[in-house]
C-alpha cells in the first residue's frame, strides 16, 4: 500500500473561525472537506511544506505558529488504497485571500461547526486536537 506524508494548515481568522476547503474533482476523496495542505517533498521541513502548498494551492502566504499533532489513517476502501500520516499546524494568514485553484468550495467555520463538516477521515482527529 502506498504511503504519503502530508502537512495541513489550520488557519484561523480574526473571528477565530477556521478555514476549510472541499477537495476538487479527479482527486482521491473528491468532495470531502479538509484542512488545506499537501505532500512533503524530499529535503523539506513540515513548515516549509505547508508554506509552499498554501502558496501553490491558495495563492497566499501563511506562517506556521504551532504544531498541533499527527493523524494516521489507512484509506482501504478506495480504488487505489493508501495510508497517510498527516501533521497539523496552526497557521496565521500573512498575505493573500486564500483563492481556490484545486478545491471546489471553502468556508470559515467555528470550532463547534467543525463536527458538522464532512471531512476526509485523516483530518477528523484535528477537530479535537485544536479545541
Amino acid at each position: 500500500m502506498k504511503h504519503v506524508e502530508v502537512v495541513c494548515a489550520i488557519i484561523r481568522n480574526n473571528e477565530n473561525k477556521i478555514f476549510v476547503c472541499r477537495r476538487g474533482p479527479g482527486r482521491a476523496l473528491e468532495g470531502k472537506w479538509e484542512f488545506p495542505g499537501g505532500k512533503v517533498e524530499a529535503h523539506e521541513t513540515h513548515e516549509q511544506t505547508i508554506v509552499r502548498e498554501i502558496k501553490e494551492e491558495l495563492d497566499s502566504v501563511i506562517e506556521p505558529i504551532k504544531y498541533v499533532g499527527v493523524s494516521n489513517h489507512e484509506y482501504t476502501d478506495l480504488e487505489k488504497p493508501f495510508s497517510i500520516t498527516m501533521y497539523g499546524y496552526e497557521c496565521k494568514l500573512i498575505e493573500g485571500e486564500l483563492k481556490l485553484s484545486e478545491h471546489t468550495a471553502s468556508n470559515w467555520v467555528t470550532e463547534d461547526e467543525l463536527k458538522n463538516v464532512d471531512f476526509a477521515a485523516a483530518d477528523i482527529p484535528f477537530i479535537e486536537m485544536i479545541k
